[in-house]
């Protein structure tokens, strides 16, 4: 019986797996380029998500060229006990970090369903603010 009851929540637990592989996204990698009156290179662009402190981040080279590279599948956040919520993805986005700790935001990220995807992306710094400095191009 109790052989049973193990071979039972390990059928349980492979099939509620395989039911939420479905909801696999993926960051794309990214290759960028910073342009404009503060991009002195060589300086850090990271990929942060919301729930977390970590990074992954990348130096750019002498004429502001930068590759984060994708980390693979990510899953939506699964609520808590008594939320009614439904699962939701972390909002990603890229930050300009300086040597003097600010940090400016330069883009969000949407998650896409290729885990191939490369977005390109061609920063301006000079843009002023409502606008994204960051816009899909071909970074050159």
């Amino acid at each position: 019986m109790r052989r049973l009851a193990v071979v039972f929540f390990a059928t349980v637990s492979v099939a509620a797996h395989a039911a939420g592989a479905g909801d696999v996204r993926y960051v794309p990698a990214i290759r960028g380029r910073l342009v404009g009156v503060q991009a002195y290179p060589p300086t850090n662009v990271c990929l942060r998500h919301s729930g977390s402190e970590s990074t992954q981040c990348a130096y750019t080279d002498m004429d502001g060229r930068f590759r984060i590279p994708s980390f693979g599948g990510v899953h939506p956040e699964r609520a808590g006990n008594g939320d009614a919520r439904p699962p939701a993805y972390a909002d990603y986005w890229l930050e300009l970090g300086t040597r003097t700790k600010a940090t400016t935001r330069l883009r969000r990220v949407e998650l896409v369903d290729d885990g191939r995807a490369v977005l390109h992306l061609e920063c301006d710094l000079a843009r002023k603010a409502p606008a994204e400095p960051c816009t899909t191009g071909n970074p050159g």
